[in-house]
């Protein structure tokens, strides 16, 4: 595997856990975004990060996971 790959690979995944940490931190922010929904209501305190910051973060969660799961799979099956 070339260096380039693995560097992508590790970048990949810090930007993964960097969003992932930071959506746990600020439940609350994500909670907002969602406030619509019924079930979901939002605890007292201040807002802290914008919605189109939290937007961000939830998108670089979930393209960061995406991408590892893309990658096993061609991993998989090159190997079976």
């Amino acid at each position: 595997m070339p260096v380039t790959a693995q560097i992508a690979i590790f970048a990949i995944g810090v930007i993964t856990l960097g969003s992932g940490i930071w959506l746990l931190l600020h439940l609350r922010d994500v909670a907002r975004l969602f406030r619509s929904e019924p079930d979901i209501s939002v605890g007292p305190g201040q807002k802290q990060a914008s919605r189109g910051f939290t937007w961000m973060m939830l998108a670089l969660f979930n393209a960061g996971w995406i991408i590892a799961l893309v990658f096993w799979t061609v991993v998989i099956e090159g190997s079976a």
